[in-house]
């Protein structure tokens, strides 16, 4: 049989002072404060308390409070946290979600498969470009929950940018749509590329990016930074998918920067990044100032950072080059060709490599460890560049048996060109009564290289403080041990000669001697090396 109607269920009703105690699951309407109740039962029932319960709507005194945000701090001390002078301060929920807003609040799924492009290209448009940019209430920090977010093409990042993802390998942004980076940037109007600039639009700039890994699919950049200044990466990861033991191919870089002669990009820094299978980690050849690599990791490659390659001296943007580039306390493995190589094109200037780690797997064509056809780890053809307290891995790796050629002794290049190398300190020991013996100090020689090694001796109760300067030439070496000593002669003779140390001919390497008189106490020795290559 058909219904037909349905008849009208009625609950109790009434006034806040007339509402009764109901019964077990009996709803109760409040009319004049419009509040809802139930009644919670007997005990024997299994209820907690004889009573009626509040069901929150929007007339529920503790609706409004629900909606408020007080920050509370750490709720165990003793001395609870005020928020305001007399009274705390009390924001909207709405407010509160407001302080930052993540990806997916436009539409962004990523779930690896969805194409994000347009969902992610919105947010950032219309948190920093859409808005009213003069606003800094309008820049809130966008956030990437942990996923990887597939696109088609690159995202655009403007000035004033701020994105935030929740970790290397956990937010990931993959690009393998087209034949471009994953990540480029524009100005306030969303103008890019030549167009960048125009109708007196505000360039890249205070740009933070941090917890975020950029991949991409094809031989194209990672990132490329356009006419911008003070960008800082913090935790980032570039990822391309260049294998061990390729070619080298030009477009494949995980970073680089382009700018024109007007528009400079400057203060850029990569902080505890990590960049890995391109076939160039950094590619510098614009005019660009002031980036600075520090804690950072790079791994797989042909080149590590290649500086200066195309710079010209009167092209558009490419007049300078790169100027003062610094590379400190970062890990250097499994790269063919040079970790740093600088071109003498254009102004390239003040490159700096400083307390960085080189493994013994850079700079050996991918030929194995202490391979002949190894190249110098740094190659500086430009002025102002130092290497200052790195260490060489492949330097450790040396068999120091000069007489068996079959196993490469020859103190291996690890700057060469134009710059100068300062070694970090190490001590020594000079047993007594010995001749012509090594040291332990190898050194490159080919080329031609100015040696200094400034050194303290202690010898029982006597003591020498020296420099041992050496002219290092192929086959030729010679030099000069200028020292002052206090009470009483040390018995040292230091000296210096070039040694073969491998099957290929010309002695390549420098080895420091030493002779030693009978005072039946070994000398100690500490040193540090300074080399003009």
């Amino acid at each position: 049989m058909p219904i037909i109607q349905i008849s009208r269920i009625q609950h109790r009703r009434g006034r806040s002072t007339e509402l009764p105690q109901l019964a077990s699951g009996e709803l109760g309407w409040v009319i004049d404060e419009q509040r809802l109740y139930i009644g919670n039962g007997t005990v024997a029932d299994g209820a907690p308390a004889v009573g009626n319960t509040e069901i929150l709507t929007s007339g529920s005194a503790s609706f409004s409070a629900a909606l408020n945000y007080v920050y509370q701090g750490y709720l165990g001390d003793a001395t609870l946290i005020s928020t305001g002078g007399a009274t705390d301060i009390t924001r909207t929920l709405q407010e509160r979600l407001d302080d930052y807003v993540s990806v997916k609040a436009f539409g962004a799924v990523g779930d690896g498969s969805t194409n994000d492009t347009v969902a992610i290209q919105r947010a950032i448009d219309e948190l920093y470009c859409d808005p009213d940019r003069t606003d800094a209430r309008s820049r809130r920090l966008l956030f990437f929950p942990a996923g990887q977010y597939n696109i088609n093409g690159p995202i655009y990042i403007p000035p004033y940018a701020q994105l935030c993802g929740e970790g290397i390998d956990k937010t990931r942004i993959y690009q393998s749509g087209s034949n471009t980076a994953v990540a480029k940037m524009q100005d306030s109007l969303k103008q890019n590329d030549t167009n960048m600039g125009n109708t007196s639009a505000t360039l890249p700039i205070n740009i933070n990016i941090e917890n975020i890994t950029f991949l991409n699919g094809v031989n194209r950049a990672g990132f490329e930074i356009e006419k911008a200044t003070n960008v800082r990466f913090t935790n980032c990861k570039f990822q391309g998918t260049y294998a061990e033991g390729g070619e080298d191919v030009s477009t494949s870089k995980a970073v680089t920067v382009i700018s024109t002669t007007l528009y400079t990009c400057s203060n850029i820094i990569f902080d505890s990044c990590q960049f890995t299978k391109f076939a160039r980690l950094v590619d510098f050849d614009y005019d660009v100032l002031g980036v600075k690599f520090i804690n950072c990791d790079f791994s797989i490659a042909y080149y590590g950072a290649y500086l200066g390659e195309d710079t010209d001296g009167t092209s558009n943007g490419l007049i300078k080059g790169p100027r003062d580039i610094q590379f400190v306390s970062s890990r250097w493995s499994k790269i063919g060709q040079n970790a740093i190589r600088v071109d003498n094109n254009g102004s390239v200037r003040q490159i700096i490599s400083k307390a960085n780690w080189y493994s013994q797997d850079v700079a050996n064509n991918f030929l194995g460890i202490n391979a002949i056809d190894e190249v110098p780890v740094i190659q500086f053809n430009a002025d102002e560049c130092s290497s200052v307290l790195d260490y060489f891995e492949r330097t450790d790796q040396r068999d120091t048996n000069f007489s068996d050629s079959t196993a490469p002794s020859n103190a291996p290049d690890e700057v060469e060109g134009v710059g100068i190398l300062t070694r970090p300190i190490k001590q020594i020991t000079l047993a007594n009564n010995t001749s012509d013996t090594d040291t332990g100090i190898y050194l490159p020689a080919l080329n031609g290289k100015s040696i200094r090694i400034d050194y303290k001796m202690v010898r029982g109760s006597t003591f020498r403080v020296g420099q041992l300067i050496i002219n290092a030439a192929g086959e030729y070496a010679s030099h000069d041990d200028t020292y002052t000593e206090s009470n009483g002669d040390v018995g040292v003779v230091l000296t210096a000669n070039t040694s073969d140390g491998d099957s290929t001919g010309g002695n390549e390497t420098l080895r420091v001697k030493y002779t030693t008189t009978n005072t039946g106490t070994a000398a100690t020795m500490d040193y540090q090396t300074t080399i003009m290559v």
